[in-house]
């Protein structure tokens, strides 16, 4: 999954993934007038990921469901393209040995490792991981 992210809706393996699974793209744009920027979801509840295009139809932010919820089938780890930890201290072990820059929750719930081409937040419920995002950095989504 990672190596989609940044890509256009338009690019052509885009086009084919949302077609193999017949999937529709949702628009949804500032009907309120907040000045919020319109953005373009994609999900594959069948595979366990979501997609989030920006206002430019850049691929921002793709949502991996770890474990199976709310309709959405556990994602295969092996395609997420990151590494998987399965605890918060996993998470932290592995960004203290490779001097990574991270976020992290002070209840543990979530770890958000900041790389220069993409952020990786993990969340974690009941000590589990649960859910792995992928996001471009806000400079590379604007």
């Amino acid at each position: 999954m990672l190596s989609l992210l940044g890509k256009e809706l338009k690019d052509d393996s885009i086009i084919e993934l949302l077609e193999d699974y017949d999937v529709d793209v949702i628009y949804a744009f500032d009907r309120f007038h907040e000045n919020t920027p319109d953005v373009y979801w994609a999900a594959i509840r069948s595979i366990g990921v979501q997609f989030r295009f920006n206002e430019r139809q850049a691929l921002s932010t793709i949502f991996c469901y770890i474990a199976a919820r709310d309709g959405f089938k556990a994602v295969a780890e092996d395609v997420v393209g990151v590494p998987i930890y399965k605890s918060f201290q996993l998470a932290e072990q592995a960004c203290l040995a490779n001097a990574a820059a991270y976020e992290a929750s002070p209840t543990k719930s979530w770890l958000k490792v900041l790389g220069k081409s993409h952020h990786v937040h993990y969340e974690f419920g009941d000590g589990v991981l649960s859910l792995v995002t992928l996001m471009l950095p806000k400079e590379m989504n604007s």
